[in-house]
């Protein structure tokens, strides 16, 4: 068997390493595509969710804020400092809130790190198949 490999011509390794790596390269674009899939999905799932959230904490924090200013005023703060003290309050809650969702994202990527890896093993097997083809 390895006779016959020693009598193959140089132009037939590389038409057949060349075929290989673009069934390899076709596999790897599914792959690609699979996971971009998913993380689309994922995002648009957290997005609608969190649309939704923002939507309800705004309805939420324009009662509280009337609730709180109200609540001040009849306990005979002037109505002018109890705005500025809500607005405090609710810059620094926007604040630690903002904190919060970016430490949530530290280490997250759209890059498709499956599809990378398995590319670059692709290509080390090329480069490796190609070697070990030439030699023989």
């Amino acid at each position: 068997m390895d006779d016959e490999l020693d009598r193959r011509p140089f132009g037939s390794v590389i038409n057949e390493a060349v075929s290989q790596f673009a069934s390899l390269m076709r596999l790897d674009v599914r792959l690609l595509e699979a996971e971009m899939k998913k993380k689309g999905s994922d995002v648009l799932s957290s997005g609608v969710c969190g649309i939704a959230a923002v939507s309800f904490f705004i309805l939420g924090a324009f009662a509280l804020v009337e609730f709180l200013i109200l609540a001040m005023v009849l306990a005979g703060v002037s109505a002018i400092f109890a705005c500025l003290i809500v607005g405090i309050l609710l810059f620094a809650a926007g604040f630690v809130s903002l904190r919060l969702a970016k430490r949530a994202l530290v280490g997250w990527t759209l890059t498709p790190e499956h599809t990378v890896r398995q590319v670059r093993s692709d290509l080390a097997a090329l480069k490796q198949g190609i070697r070990h083809g030439a030699s023989q």
